[in-house]
């Protein structure tokens, strides 16, 4: 499982019993928020999965915002419905690109017209995570059990996870 924080963690975190299931339907709420948190704010893809992007072509690379990527990661373009051939991955650098193929441009014959691409991104079921995206989820969790109206704590604990969360964080996201 990629997601780092599981109902049996979120349950610890709060200091149920691990048996008590009386509040996983909230608890999984509480962790599908804590994930939507943490992938808006660093710009990591959580569970792997397919992302999409919609971009204008004005440059000779496109941006892709979901990470990680790996290098075998499925990847596929379209424009105005037509696959573009020989499109390539370059993930020298975060955010990773999105290339032509070799020795050759998008093949873009309007200005308005719209390059779809979809791209495999996050972390797969066997991949290890990194220890502070766990530990900013359960923060957040306990945050949203305590403050139900969202006030002072969360905003704290909103805080706490920027800092567990720094490092992943790309600024251009």
């Amino acid at each position: 499982m990629a997601v780092p924080v599981s109902l049996l963690d979120a349950r610890r975190q709060l200091r149920l019993e691990d048996d008590d299931t009386s509040q996983d339907e909230e608890l999984q709420g509480f962790i599908d928020d804590a994930v939507a948190w943490v992938e808006g704010y660093t710009g990591l893809i959580l569970e792997a999965r397919d992302v999409d992007l919609v971009a204008r072509v004005s440059a000779t690379a496109v941006e892709l915002r979901g990470w990680p990527i790996k290098p075998t990661a499925a990847v596929s373009a379209t424009i105005d419905g037509t696959a573009v051939p020989g499109v390539r991955l370059d993930l020298s650098s975060r955010p990773a690109r999105l290339l032509p193929a070799v020795n050759a441009s998008w093949p873009m014959s309007r200005v308005d017209q719209i390059l779809m691409v979809t791209v495999r991104a996050g972390y797969e079921p066997d991949d290890v995570l990194p220890g502070n995206i766990r530990r900013a989820m359960l923060v957040l969790i306990g945050a949203y059990d305590a403050d139900r109206e969202g006030g002072d704590i969360i905003a704290k604990a909103e805080a706490t996870a920027k800092s567990l969360c720094r490092y992943f964080r790309v600024g251009r996201l």
